[in-house]
This record gives C-alpha cells, structure tokens and sequence, in this order.
C-alpha cells in the first residue's frame, strides 16, 4: 500500500510542468483573442468616423430627357453639378437651387434647360427663351398680362419655314358678358361659345318656363353682349342700388367768378334692397319694396366756388359808352339796369341773369364771359332794346309802365 502511494504521488509531481504550461498557453491564447477584439472595435470605431466626415449619397439627376444616377459626397447642387461636369447656362432653372444642400440618401435633382418659344397675343408675336412648359408661366414670362378666364394654348405655328419653330402659345382672350341677373348687374368673363353653354357654365337654367333669357340659346357670345335672365312668375329679388351723394358748396372771394374746385370727389353709397316682384317674359308686372340694408354710406362732394369779378376800369358811363350807347340815352339805360341788377354783372333770381335780366343761353351766346364783362352785355342790353321796342326811350316807356321789360 505504501509502495502504490509513493509512485502515485511521483507521478503527479512529474505531470505538474505540463499543467502549468496548459495554463499558460491557456491564458496567452485568450489575451490575444481580447487584445485583438479591442484593436477590431477601435478599428470599427475609426471607420465609421470617418464615413460620418465623409457621407456619401446616391443623386438622380433629370436633364430633360436623360437621367443620371450617382454617389457622391459633394454638399450642394453647385458642387455635385461642377464635379459631374454639367453645365447650367443662363435662363436654365434647377430645381433644388444650385446652393441647396444635399441631405437625402436619395436626393433629385431636376434640370429644365431654356429654349425659344413664341408667344402670341393678338397680333403681337413674342419670342423668348424660358425654361418652364407651363403655358401661364410662359405667358408671364413674356410679359403677357391674363386676366380672369384668359387661357393659353399650344397650338402648331404657321411660320416654321421662317422660324424653325412648330408650335406656338396662344393667348385667347376671354369675352366679356354684361349679365343683368334679376336685376343685379354684372360682367362676367368667359370662354363660352354660345348662350346655352355661357348659362351651363354659371348653373343657370335655360327652361323658359323657370327663367326667361333675353336671347336664344344659340346666339354666339361676343365680346360685350348684353344678356338679361330673370325668373318667371312671383318672387323675392335683392338688387344693389345706388345711394345720390350730397354736394356741399363753399364760396371764396379770392377764387375768379365762375372758378369751381371740387375738394374732395363725391362718392354714391351702396344700397341692398329687397323687393316682391311678379315677373313674365322679363317683364316686371308688380314690385313691393320689402326692405333695405345700407352697405357703405355715400360721400359729400366738397366744392368751392369763386366769387371774384374783375371788372372792367371806368364808371357806369364808360361802360355805356364802350357798348356804343349814345350819350343822350345814359339815362334810360341807368334808370333800366339799376332795377333790374342794380349793376351787378351776376345778378340772378334763378331764372334771369345779368345786368339786364335775360336768359341764361342768350347771355352766354352774346357774351361767353358775361359774369365779368358789363361793356358785351350792356352791347347785347342795347340790342334787345332796340330790337324790342325801337330805342332805348321805348323801353324805359314800358318798363315804367309794366315794372319789367
């Protein structure tokens, strides 16, 4: 027994090297295996740094017709355009801007090239060169104004042998239409050809038994027709009148006689009015007012009138004698126009005016300045009185007589 333990315990001590070289082995193997998960880590680590200072990104580019797909790590438009080498020219439109960013792992870029276009307005011809395919924009692009219901068509060019060109845009023109719809006034723009299919495009009904419209449905539209509908039999309408405005007139001593300044413009107000109407064949058969609101009130017109007269120098016998009246009639003249005006050139009781009361549209024929010339109506006084009644002595006989002439 004690032999068997002995070789036992021999052997063991012999086996002890091997075992701890395992050990050692054991360990160095698993220290490289860390050491070489760190280095990989890191080397990850620096990688991915360095795709994040470098990151690229697939762009499409449209140019017209071709489409070009590439990666890329350029920052803008501009950038990846210059390094692609393709060209934007002026009157080119790129879509993002040049110095839009790129951001997007899939970005696209849109590239309209200009080209010449004609574009036609009436009678007037316009060649430009644009890069937009919508017919509005072109027509802004030429300066071309479109108003409410304008619209612009491709239509093929009649002068390709001379321009190269096949098509044109052109502008055609709404027609107006001066529609009075149970009394309410307006103009509507339109490309309708015919009435009938004016009043489908406003959802008006052309059933004479509901409305009455002014002309057959067939009429064709031209620019300016005046149309009316209204409905048939009793109803309530609203009809938008007019509201007068007042005038407030001011005199100023300072201004000439006859000067009129409007200060501030007068402007009628608005007014909705409801009325109960019977109505046949666009006839109005009874209306009863019902009731009306007020939309804006009107505005006084200001004006200011001048009352200066700049009279001729000289006395009253200067006068008479520069209207060719004889001396020996002095008297009957003075007698006459100190009544009738008290010499007062403007004189005017609303129906007669002037030195010698006579009407209006005699004096302003006789004499276009009457308000500040006495010597012409005093020659047109002289007239009248030798006309009427042989001589200035005649007429003082009836004015005496009569209180008037």
């Amino acid at each position: 027994m004690v032999k068997y333990g002995c070789m036992r315990i021999r052997k063991t001590r012999e086996n002890l090297p091997l075992f701890i070289l395992g050990l050692v082995i054991v360990f160095l193997f698993f220290g490289i295996c860390l050491k070489q998960q760190a280095l990989n880590a890191r080397a990850t680590s620096d990688q991915s740094s360095s795709e994040e200072e470098t990151e690229q990104h697939f762009v499409t580019i449209y140019d017209n017709e071709q489409r070009t797909i590439l990666r890329s790590d350029a920052k803008t438009v501009r950038e990846l355009l210059d390094r692609a080498e393709i060209s934007v020219n002026d009157g080119d439109k790129v879509e993002p801007g040049l110095d839009e960013e790129i951001n997007a792992n899939e970005f696209n870029i849109n590239i309209y090239r200009a080209r010449q276009v004609v574009v036609r307005d009436g009678l007037v011809e316009t060649i430009i060169s644009t890069p937009s395919n919508d017919p509005e924009t072109i027509a802004a692009d030429a300066g071309i104004e479109l108003l409410a219901a304008d619209v612009v068509k491709l239509l093929p060019y009649d002068k390709f042998l001379e321009t190269g060109m096949t098509t044109v845009y052109q502008v055609v023109r709404a027609k107006t239409i001066c529609l009075d719809f149970n009394g309410q006034h307006t103009t509507i723009r339109t490309q309708a050809k015919t009435v009938n299919d004016f009043l489908q495009e406003q959802d008006i009904d052309n059933n004479p038994e509901i409305n009455w419209v002014s002309l057959p449905g067939d009429t064709k539209v031209v620019d300016g027709l005046a149309l009316s509908v209204y409905f048939q039999g009793k109803h309530t309408i609203t009809i938008e009148e007019d509201i007068p405005f007042t005038e407030r007139v001011t005199t100023d001593y300072s201004l000439d006689y006859g000067t009129r300044n409007v200060t501030q413009v007068g402007v009628p107000g608005k007014k909705s009015v409801v009325y109960d109407v019977e109505m046949h064949d666009g006839q109005i058969l009874s209306r009863t007012f019902i009731s009306e609101v007020v939309i804006t009130e009107p505005v006084e017109q200001q004006v200011t009138v001048g009352m200066k007269i700049n009279l001729p120098a000289g006395s009253h016998e200067d006068w008479m004698a520069a209207a060719g009246i004889s001396a020996s009639d002095y008297g009957y003249v003075n007698f006459i126009i100190s009544h009738e005006s008290g010499w007062r050139t403007t004189a005017s009781n609303g129906r007669y005016y002037g030195l010698y009361q006579t009407s209006l549209g005699r004096l302003q024929s006789d004499c276009p300045n009457w308000q500040s010339d006495p010597v012409c109506q005093l020659r047109s006084a002289s007239s009248y009185a030798n006309g009427r009644y042989g001589s200035w002595a005649g007429a003082y006989q009836f004015w005496t007589s009569h209180n008037c002439w």
